[in-house]
């Protein structure tokens, strides 16, 4: 096996990182997987509203970095990594850990040129997907292998107008031509794939949903299942609706709970802040439905690894996650669906 140093450039940092060429492949497992664990500040799409000083906060394990693929992607195979170094240079300086999610659907670039349904491409788009591999493709190739990533977050096949990374699917999609269930779930396991063999070495992030819908959620089910079965060692399920008053028998909350029981790792995402301002100096927000230590105290339920949280909420997290610890078990079986 040959050995090779690999450059890793962040801004005016250079690291040099060895990369031994067929040490790792698609669907197979690396000595160590670089994991998410504790608490993760969320920060707005392409823009930095945490300050360093919040940054650097100790209760902090690290920063989840989003960019729109339409600004990293401006024109076809030209990319501008400014924003995401600059961040990831930030987060280093700090001692942060981070993750990445791209944010598609109706953050694509407009030079797909492919047709939009309520803002963002069909999901099943073919020229839409391939391209989404490349852009993948060249995202690993920048960051795949730096040891302060710990997670990305998959996308790919997501609606418009919401711009989140959820698998919802859009207000009356199931009656446009070419919608099938089995479509969606193609799509997304080809982008599951995709991001898979760009970043062998991190944790794969599904931000669950529930679709297609209507106290439905076969498209979710199947594509966790491919995930699961497929790369069980960095799946990593979540939802991002955790609030003080989540019903633990809601549907986009048990499919997350009930593959944790199956043996798959999970984490959450906040459904917002629970008191306003950076500082959390303008009080309790109502969306939140209560304290934040009800939703915490889910999270621990139900055995999160790691949360999302808006940083207004950082004086009410506790020095670490209880029951973040990676002991567990995994099922046995490991049959991938077709």
């Amino acid at each position: 096996m040959k050995c090779l140093p690999i450059q890793f450039i962040v801004g005016a940092l250079v690291y040099f990182i060895p990369w031994c060429e067929g040490a790792v492949a698609a669907g197979t497992v690396s000595a160590h997987i670089r994991q998410p664990t504790g608490f993760f500040v969320m920060q707005q799409v392409d823009g930095q509203n945490v300050s360093d000083a919040k940054l650097k906060s100790p209760r902090w394990t690290g920063i989840v970095i989003r960019a729109r693929w339409a600004m990293l992607e401006p024109q076809p195979n030209v990319f501008n990594w400014d924003f995401t170094d600059a961040q990831i240079a930030r987060a280093k300086k700090a001692g942060k850990k981070y993750i990445l999610a791209v944010y598609t659907g109706d953050n694509d670039p407009v030079w797909l040129g492919v047709p939009l349904y309520r803002s963002a491409p069909l999901p099943w788009d073919a020229k839409m997907l391939t391209e989404h591999g490349k852009m993948v493709q060249k995202l690993g190739e920048r960051y795949a292998h730096d040891a302060d990533l710990v997670g990305v977050e998959i996308g790919g096949p997501t609606r418009g107008p919401s711009g989140s990374l959820e698998m919802h699917l859009a207000t009356g999609l199931t009656y446009q031509s070419g919608y099938s269930e089995r479509a969606m779930i193609e799509a997304w396991k080809q982008c599951i794939d995709q991001y898979a063999t760009a970043f062998p070495e991190c944790a794969l992030i599904s931000d669950g949903g529930v679709a297609p819908g209507a106290g439905k959620a076969s498209i979710t089910q199947a594509v966790f299942d491919y995930l699961f079965a497929k790369y069980p060692e960095r799946a990593n399920f979540s939802h991002c609706a955790l609030k003080a008053n989540t019903p633990e028998d809601a549907l986009h909350h048990k499919l997350v709970v009930d593959i944790a029981a199956r043996g798959g790792r999970i984490g959450f995402e906040m459904i917002g802040p629970s008191v306003g301002g950076a500082n959390g100096e303008k009080g309790a927000v109502r969306r939140f439905g209560g304290e934040f230590s009800q939703a915490l105290s889910t999270a621990r339920k139900a055995s999160a690894k790691w949360l999302k949280v808006y940083q207004g909420d950082e004086r009410n997290l506790p020095q670490k996650l209880e029951g973040a610890s990676e002991s567990r078990q995994r099922a046995d079986q490991r049959t991938i669906p077709n």
